[in-house]
């Protein structure tokens, strides 16, 4: 039998546990729609310049409502090995981009030819004469935070074989495909 002290400890530790709850809910919910939402493609084109020399490139795109800050961009060669006959490790390589980082990417906006919130990152590095190798792959890594909570988002996409070099161009704005 509960007694008055007894239902009232039990009432402040119900209340206690709901807004423990309703509060970790909301924290979660505000983490996850602050982190930017960056879409590399899956695709790598690849074209001439001028002066007749290749280049690949990637797309990059903010889908976010806020504006990304600090957005910085590696691509790595990762080429795996064995150790002791059964582990593997991999050697990785940083391959030189056009622009190692951004200060900022704009938001995404759903207004006809509107473009600012997709980037375009290129190498000049031939990156089809190893991407058959066994194994083998280029990692693109993409690296933003939200301007206000400083909340960092890494986004990665793997290439790992010679079908996703494309000759040509990206779409417009927030579509990844190929023309």
């Amino acid at each position: 039998m509960l007694t008055i002290t007894g239902t009232l400890a039990l009432e402040l530790l119900l209340k206690f546990i709901v807004s423990l709850a309703s509060s970790f809910v909301f924290v979660f919910v505000i983490l996850q729609t602050m982190k930017p939402r960056i879409h590399i493609s899956d695709k790598i084109c690849f074209k001439n310049d001028k002066d007749g020399k290749k280049f690949y490139y990637f797309k990059v795109v903010n889908m976010s409502i806020y504006d990304a800050y600090n957005v910085d961009f590696e691509l790595h060669k990762k080429d795996p090995y064995i150790v002791d006959k059964v582990k593997v490790n991999h050697n990785v390589d940083v391959i030189k981009l056009s622009a190692d980082g951004l200060y900022s990417i704009p938001r995404h906006k759903k207004d006809i030819g509107y473009g600012y919130h997709a980037v375009l990152i290129r190498t000049y590095v031939d990156l089809s004469k190893d991407i058959d190798k066994d194994n083998l792959e280029f990692v693109f890594y993409v690296s933003a935070k939200h301007g206000l909570s400083n909340l960092t988002k890494v986004t990665t996409q793997s290439f790992d074989s010679s079908n996703v070099f494309h000759e040509g161009n990206f779409k417009f704005g927030s579509n990844l495909d190929i023309c």
